[in-house]
């Protein structure tokens, strides 16, 4: 081989290792590039989201994360879920558009809002578990309303939204009020006979519902640890509303007397009605006049009359069968009724016997009756009528005295029985024996009188567990219009 070719050869070998380096050179220059494009865009990107963050953080007035604070709050459901309810408040055009940060924290609120369960207790007079109402936002997410500003964001119980409910499904089933009307007077005829209303109905008392209460009340319960509320329901009077042009006063509620004859035999509880819904009912008493009970039984007690065959207490302490034997009942509800209104009582006499119908409602407050020898009276001391309506309620008996109250107040202080009564106390001028009951009522005048009567029966015997089951001394404040037990 020529020295021609061998130069050639050489020269050729230096080019392709030439062009090899520049091919190299080439490559790593356009690595360097892309690294340095790739730092420069991330840098722009985490500038931007930095700038982003920090208008976010100024207008909500909420703190700065850390950089891996964000990325763990941007991957949280709260967080998506709150992206997602800024942007649709963005879109429907809302000037009120928080941070997500604020809209989180509001999402969060909503979800325990929604598991919050609680139990809605209504009382009544008569019953302290009228019925219960089981609650919850998961249940009813339509009374979660949303309240949004620049700054602020929350989710709160919607009392209308929960009234709305209360009302559409009937939760509370109660009786309202019943009102009765008053047609005409019939005067009484003697001092034997009693004056009679011609009434439509018997009042009685009810309940009407407070929806914005009950409402107002479950809202702040879901805003509150709570997991059951008692919601008491307030209790309204019937009244007698009088349509004759004779001034009656205004016919309200003045007192009431209450007893149970539970246990009855038929024919009692027969005379027991009879007395109550045919004659204590709708007797009228004048101002300053005496009622007499025996005067509204009008006639003879006698089967002939209606009345039953049931037992009555004679010679002090035989139970045998005689017409009207159940009677004493309705008068004991009457006497009771009295007691409560504080009116003078002008004849009265307790059982000789301890009859166990009478323990409810007032241990030891009963009135014996029986014509022509013993009789329950009093005199209605006040400046106005007084309307007497009674009614049984299954095996309950009830006598409302309606009036004009006159803002005498009435309170009993009892039952004491001789191993429970003070020492201070005294019956008749001596301490209680064993086989007597006595209360002291105690009647205040608006005028500043006050009168003071004992009201003592005496039995034959008395159980002598009775006084066990009773405190040494039970106030019971009678203020009209209502007897309520106090402390």
């Amino acid at each position: 081989m020529s020295n021609c070719c061998i130069i050639l050869k050489k020269q050729t070998t230096n080019m392709n290792q030439h062009f090899k380096d520049h091919k190299r050179s080439i490559a790593t220059l356009t690595g360097v590039l892309a690294i340095v494009s790739l730092v420069a865009h991330s840098n722009t990107a985490a500038l931007s989201m930095d700038l982003n963050e920090g208008w976010l953080a100024r207008t909500s007035n909420s703190h700065s994360f850390s950089r891996m604070q964000r990325q763990k709050y941007a991957a949280s459901p709260t967080h998506r879920i709150a992206q997602r309810l800024q942007n649709r408040l963005r879109r429907r055009g809302s000037r009120a558009v928080p941070s997500i940060g604020v809209l989180a924290g509001a999402v969060e609120s909503r979800q325990n809002l929604l598991k919050r369960n609680i139990s809605v207790h209504f009382a009544t007079e008569e019953n302290p578990d009228h019925a219960v109402w089981e609650v919850s936002a998961s249940k009813y997410p339509l009374w979660i309303t949303p309240s949004f500003t620049m700054s602020e964001a929350k989710f709160v119980l919607n009392p209308d939204q929960i009234k709305k409910v209360f009302v559409d499904e009937s939760v509370l089933t109660v009786e309202p009020p019943v009102h009765a009307i008053l047609r005409e007077i019939i005067a009484k005829e003697n001092d034997k006979s009693v004056s009679r209303a011609v009434i439509e109905g018997t009042a009685k008392h009810g309940y009407l519902p407070n929806e914005d209460l009950i409402a107002g009340s479950i809202a702040k319960a879901f805003h509150s640890d709570l997991e059951e509320i008692s919601i008491p329901l307030e209790k309204e009077e019937g009244r007698i509303v009088n349509m004759t042009d004779i001034d009656l006063g205004d016919l309200k509620l003045w007192a009431s007397g209450r007893s149970d004859y539970t246990g009855s035999t038929y024919a009692r509880s027969h005379n027991v009605q009879k007395a109550l819904n045919e004659h204590v009912q709708n007797t009228v008493v004048a101002p300053g006049d005496t009622y007499s009970f025996n005067s509204t039984l009008d006639g003879p007690v006698s089967v002939a009359n209606g009345w039953a065959m049931a037992k009555v207490i004679f010679n002090g302490g035989d139970l045998e069968p005689a017409p009207g034997g159940g009677i004493c009942q309705a008068s004991t509800t009457v006497f009771r009724a009295i007691v409560n209104a504080g009116f003078p009582i002008e004849d009265r006499r307790a059982h000789s016997l301890y009859v166990s119908y009478y323990k409810k409602h007032g241990v030891g407050i009963d009135a014996t009756i029986y014509p022509g020898s013993q009789d329950l009276s009093f005199v209605n001391d006040s400046d106005n009528y007084l309307v007497i309506q009674s009614y049984n309620d299954g095996s309950e008996a009830f006598v409302n005295i309606y009036g004009t109250p006159d803002g005498r107040a009435v309170a009993l202080a009892g039952p004491y029985f001789t191993s429970t009564a003070p020492e201070s106390l005294s019956y008749k001028g001596r301490k209680i024996k064993t086989n007597e009951i006595v209360w002291v009522q105690r009647v205040d005048y608006p005028d500043g009188e006050s009168r003071e009567y004992q009201i003592g029966s005496r039995y034959k015997t008395l159980p002598q567990s009775l006084a066990r089951e009773y405190e040494p001394e039970q106030i019971i404040h009678t203020s009209a219009p209502l007897a309520q037990l106090g402390e």
